[in-house]
Formats: structure tokens, C-alpha cells, sequence
């Protein structure tokens, strides 16, 4: 198979959609995505798991008809992950379990073991570090599309060494793996606390510094996170397990939180205001933003805080008009 970027060159192109939404001459979707038509036989958490359901599936030609294409709508690791295993998959099936562990670190922010945290933090310095061979590059592409696919293609030829010598690329990883680790060891000493409502899927997590998400993600399978910071400021979020076809677990349906930030609006006595993200978005958030501050501190102690956000979860549980899962959703297509 050839990798084809997603856009005008795919038009009319039976294709393989990896981890995305699928165009008009999509002949077979391979994506955890909400409402992606991937075949049930070979669902899975992470589209890269997915690709390996197929790849070892006896119907896979069948299944891929004509199409020699493959592509994806957006880059992410879980995407390049199983993009890469469709063009190498012999390769590919020779280290499943790192490229599985690697997709899940990536896009569930999730630690997946050492070698696989590593790999993450590497491709994110990649990318964004001004010391890696794609930034210059990068900086000069501004259509998004063309951002795209330059980054597929000149991401390919690091997956292996990603696999077989991710030592190799230490100056890109090291950085990010070290706040993982700090991260992990404030737990590990007790400076960072965690309290659970499982009839709510909610981790409300009391920290003294900001921690990594892979740290925290790490220490919950709640769906629904609150970070609470010492000087009162505040996090909640829908962890991105909730927005896919997830088939380890079940997930309670998320609930707008919209009118929870106007609610928490008339106790707010800081300047600022709160916002909430669309809940439909991959992972969104509710805080108390400002003109200077994205995460503003709040008036609102942090335990009236927990008790109004777990009562309006209590109170709107079942109520239809803010209520959005993937089973529904609708993606535009």
C-alpha cells in the first residue's frame, strides 16, 4: 500500500482511512473515531490495534477490495502508529505490543510503559523542538493540509528507530519524560492527592504543582477528571477514552458542562470568566480563564467547588438535552 495525504490527491482514490473519518471513495475505515464504520470484528481501543485486527484478519483483502491507498484526516501518534503498520506489516507485527503501547501512551495521554512514554515525548520533540531536522521545515508550512502530510512522511522513517533504539533519540524525549517522572514520584510520596466517585466516573485530583497528564491519567480509569490546584485554580475535563468507539469499558455519557460554568459564574468573585469547551470536542475542558491567564485563580474554595460539580453531575445524569456520547454522535458526514 502507498501513503496518499488526505485532500485533493485522494479524491476518487479507493482508499484505507486510518484512525479518521472516511471520504467518498473510502472502501474500508480503520478508525476508533465515533461513527467510523469500522467493521465490529475488528474494533478496538486505538486505531493502531485496530490496523492489527485487520492485518491478521483472513478477510483483510476482502475487506480492502481494490484500494491500494491509505491516509488519515489529522496527524496524531495513534494515526502515524497504524498508518505505519498498514505500510510496513511485517515489520509492524514483529513489535505489536510496543506499537499498541505507544498509540495508547500517545493519544489517551496514558502511561503505556517506559519505552513507550519515550517514544511519545520523541515524536513531540520532533516536531516542535527547534533542534529537530523537521522544524525549519515545519515553521515554513502554513496550510494545514501540507502540514499534514509533511509530517506523516518525514515521521515514517523514525517509527523503526522509535522501536529499536529509542536511546537514540534521547534529545528529544528527555525533557518531557523527566515532568513524567516528577510527576509520577509526587504520587509516589504522597504530595499529590486523589480522591474517587465511582457512581460519578470522576477522579477529583488535589495537586501542589502542575503534573504532567500522563502522571495523573495514570492513577485513575475515571473518565471524568477534576484537577484542583492549591491556589484554587481548576481543571475539569472528559478524558479522551470517552470521545472514541472505546471497547475495554463503558463509559457514562458525557454532560455539558456549559451551564455548570454560568452556574459557578454567580459565585465567581475574581475577575475572569468561565468557560466551557464544546462537549463534543476530543478533550474538553471547563476553567476560569482572564485576560492574562488561561487557568485563572477562583474566589470558589476548592471544596464547594467538588460538591457543586458532583451534584450537578448527580442532578443531570439522565438529562437528554446535555448528554453526548460517541454511540450518537453526529460527525458531519
Amino acid at each position: 500500500m502507498r501513503y496518499v495525504p488526505y485532500g485533493p490527491e485522494l479524491e476518487g482514490v479507493p482508499n484505507v482511512i486510518v484512525d479518521g473519518l472516511a471520504n467518498a471513495a473510502t472502501v474500508l475505515a480503520l478508525s476508533h473515531w465515533p461513527r467510523s464504520a469500522t467493521p465490529e470484528a475488528l474494533k478496538a481501543d486505538t486505531s493502531a490495534e485496530i490496523v492489527f485486527n485487520y492485518l491478521r484478519s483472513p478477510a483483510a483483502d476482502t475487506l480492502r477490495a481494490n484500494a491500494e491507498a491509505v491516509s488519515n484526516n489529522h496527524f496524531d501518534i495513534d494515526g502515524l502508529m497504524g498508518l505505519w503498520a498498514m505500510l510496513n506489516p511485517e515489520e509492524a507485527l514483529e513489535h505489536v505490543e510496543l506499537v499498541i503501547a505507544i498509540a495508547e501512551c500517545g493519544d489517551f495521554e496514558r502511561w503505556s510503559g517506559e519505552h513507550a512514554a519515550k517514544a511519545v515525548c520523541a515524536l513531540h520533540g520532533l516536531e516542535n523542538m527547534e533542534s529537530s531536522p523537521l522544524f525549519e521545515m515545519l515553521a515554513a508550512i502554513d496550510d494545514p493540509g501540507e502540514r499534514m502530510a509533511y509530517l506523516y512522511n518525514e515521521m515514517f522513517p523514525f517509527v523503526p528507530v522509535l522501536l529499536r533504539d529509542i536511546d537514540s533519540l534521547e534529545e528529544f524525549w528527555r525533557d518531557e519524560y523527566e515532568r513524567i517522572i516528577a510527576g509520577r514520584r509526587l504520587f509516589d510520596a504522597g504530595n499529590a492527592g486523589l480522591k474517587e466517585m465511582p457512581e460519578l466516573d470522576m477522579a477529583v485530583f488535589t495537586l501542589p504543582e502542575d503534573v504532567h497528564p500522563i502522571a495523573v491519567n495514570e492513577r485513575t480509569q475515571c473518565s471524568r477528571v477534576a484537577l484542583v490546584n492549591e491556589e484554587f485554580r481548576y481543571v475539569v475535563k472528559y478524558r479522551y477514552e470517552s470521545w472514541v468507539e472505546y471497547q475495554s469499558r463503558e463509559f457514562p455519557p458525557r454532560i455539558d458542562l456549559d451551564p455548570f460554568a454560568d452556574f459557578l459564574q454567580t459565585f465567581e468573585g475574581n475577575p475572569g470568566y468561565w468557560k466551557a469547551d464544546d462537549v463534543s470536542s476530543i478533550v474538553p475542558l471547563l476553567r476560569l480563564q482572564d485576560e492574562e491567564e488561561d487557568i485563572a485563580a477562583s474566589s470558589i474554595t476548592p471544596g464547594l467547588f467538588v460538591n457543586l460539580l458532583a451534584q450537578f453531575l448527580r442532578d443531570n445524569a439522565e438529562n437528554e438535552e446535555l448528554l453526548w456520547s460517541p454511540a450518537t454522535a453526529d460527525m458531519g458526514t
